[in-house]
Parts: C-alpha cells; structure tokens; sequence
C-alpha cells in the first residue's frame, strides 16, 4: 500500500481481488472485537495469501495516521555538504526535500560553483564556502604532521568536520544532516512527541570507538548504529561536545578536527577512523538520555545498480519503493546494469513483490518472471 502526501490511499490488486473469493459476516454492535468485519470462509488456497493480507492491512491501519502526512512542528536547517561533482545531483533532490521534509531552509556547503549560484541559491537555499569554516588545506597539514602524505580520504573527513562546525553559526535550534546522493521517497518527520529521533541500524566499526574513547572517555556505546544517511543535530549539543573535545589536553591541538584526526590511530587515518554520527549519538544518548527516542530506519543504499540515475524513477518507482523505505541512495561507485532497469520497472514485477523481497531475491525473480 503507498500513502499519498494528499491522504489518498493505493491498495494493491491483489487485496481488491481475494475480495471479491471472500465471504464477510459483521459482527454484532455488542462484540467486543475491535474490527468491524472478520472473514469466515477462504478458499484452501488463498490461506497463505489471506494472512499475508491480513499483516499488510494490520501494518497499513498501524502506521497510516502516523505517516500519511508530514506533521513536525519545529522547524530545522538541513545541512548538505557536497562534492563539486555531485552538484548536479544535488539540484535534482532539492524539490524532493521540500516535499517530503519540514524545514526552515537548506543550506549547501561546498565549493564555489556557478551551477550553485544559478539553479540553488534562493529565498530557501542558501550556500557556505566550505573554506569559510574549514580550509581543507589545515587537514593536509595534519596529515603531513603525522607522516601520511596520502591524502585521499581527506574529504571524507573534512565533509564530517564541516556537518559538526556549522553547529557554531547555526541559528535554529535544531539542524539536520543530510546526505548528497540520498532522497527521501515519503514524508519523514524527525521528531515524535517533541522528541527528536534517532535512526538506528545495525552496523559496528571497531575503530570509530576507539577514537571516541580517546576523544571523549567514559560513555556508553549502543549495541545498534548511529550511523543512517541522515542525522537530527540538536545544535547546543554538537557545540557543547566540539568544547569538550578542544578542552582535551591529553591530545595535542587546538581545534576540534585537529584533535580528532591526531587521536585516530594513524593505520585507520587513511581508511575509516572517525565517525560523526556515532560521536554524536553516543554522547548525546550518555549524557542526555531521555532527550532521543530510538527509530528502526528503513533504507536503500545501492540504487545505482537498479536505476542508474535519478532521471529513470518514475512516480509508480516512488510509490513501490515507499512501501518498504524511507530513502534511497544513487552511491557513485555501483555499477549500473541496463537489463536490471528493464526488470525493476515492469509493473508485473512490481505487483508481485514487495521492494525488500525483490532486492532479496532478486536474481531468484527475474529468473521466475523469465520463465513465465
């Protein structure tokens, strides 16, 4: 079932279908039953389908007044650091923010670029030299001091480094990360309750908390992940924990992306071996623990492989797709195969598979569909 952002409801064929081979007696005014309606007769074979059904609707009934409409009412920045090639990426999931997100305005960090001043700044976007908060120059220079001279994953974390110093000029509130090649496919409300949310999953990298012991000791780590393509800043937090960083004497530096990258162990500087997310999360949830609420987060990284670009999602695509997932993400580096376009567009393909089981089983699927 897909939810559209107007309150119109989509129900799949199939459920309109085992409709019309099901007998429907109502219970009397008097049951204390809480549905209306139970189905008394189905044929052998639909049992399988009918309890599938049944699960579908009962998640539907669970989940439609609490999502069908985007209904945060604090207001927040989202925050966008972007590689100067994937601008034009950017500029087509603009609109699909402001859609689907509740926000004050959203603010580009990256380079100069004349595709940002013509197609982004505006009443609601606005652009920050990512010079004018951290010079990728004195990230060099770190590494340089510590005997690395190779320098490739130094965007990697100066894009980290730039999410946590905008906490320093924000003036909301709240501000959320976000990241480049992610688009969110249905309305997505950050908060529950006035509760910011967190959106948890299951990964661990070893080495990101090693780095946080040193930098910030004595916190406690979370069995789940911090780490989703989106984050909720409460921004006098992020402040408060660039302070306590600077404020360690037991790492040489000054600045807090000087400190971090000194605490790294120096095998892990040129990989993975700091995250912002887990920094965040983990210390907000030791020192502030009834502030978040935990959300199980729903998303597709590899949709490159699938659709190759944004351009060949359609709104049946938008609609399939949001039944499983909040977003989904075009990473750069996935291949993209022609024939999976051809397969993952077919409306009969779509009727007969949710998104998660065709991903699954995808190959599995093609060859049943082939096979007629």
């Amino acid at each position: 079932m897909y939810i559209y952002k107007n309150g119109s409801i989509q129900i799949p064929n199939e459920i309109v279908n085992l409709q019309q081979s099901i007998q429907v007696k109502k219970y009397s005014n008097n049951t204390k039953n809480k549905f209306k309606n139970i189905i008394i007769f189905a044929p052998k074979k639909s049992l399988l389908l009918l309890l599938n059904v049944f699960i579908s609707i009962l998640h539907f009934l669970l989940n439609y007044s609490k999502e069908k409409n985007i209904c945060d009412n604090i207001k927040y920045d989202i925050v966008i650091p972007v590689n100067i090639n994937d601008i034009k990426l950017l500029i087509q999931q603009l609109d699909i923010l402001k859609r689907y997100l509740y926000f004050d305005k959203i603010v580009i960090i990256s380079k100069n670029n004349s595709l940002i001043e013509e197609n982004i700044t505006n009443n609601t976007t606005i652009f920050i030299n990512e010079e004018s908060l951290i010079p990728k120059k004195n990230l060099i220079t770190i590494f340089n001091k510590r005997g690395i001279n190779e320098t490739n994953r130094i965007n990697w974390y100066h894009q980290q480094f730039l999410k946590m110093s905008y906490s320093r000029i924000c003036q909301n509130e709240y501000y959320l990360l976000w990241d480049s090649d992610t688009i969110p496919i249905r309305p997505i409300n950050m908060f529950k309750n006035e509760h910011p949310l967190f959106d948890m999953k299951h990964e661990h990298h070893s080495p990101y908390f090693d780095t946080l012991e040193r930098l910030l000791p004595n916190l406690h780590f979370s069995k789940l992940s911090y780490i989703s393509e989106h984050m909720i800043i409460k921004t006098k937090y992020m402040i408060e924990i660039l302070e306590k960083i600077e404020k360690n004497l037991a790492i040489p530096g000054i600045f807090f992306w000087e400190k971090i990258l000194m605490s790294i162990d120096k095998k892990e500087l040129i990989f993975s071996g700091f995250s912002e997310f887990e920094t965040y999360g983990t210390y907000v949830d030791t020192k502030f623990p009834k502030v978040y609420k935990h959300r199980k987060w729903s998303s597709k990284r590899d949709m490159t492989k699938y659709y190759g670009k944004i351009e060949n999602l359609c709104e049946n695509d938008y609609n399939w797709l949001s039944k499983n997932y909040y977003t989904i993400t075009f990473e750069k580096w996935d291949n993209f195969e022609n024939s999976n376009l051809k397969f993952i567009k077919n409306t009969k393909i779509q009727n007969f598979s949710s998104p998660k089981r065709f991903f699954k089983y995808f190959k599995r699927i093609i060859k049943k569909y082939k096979d007629g």
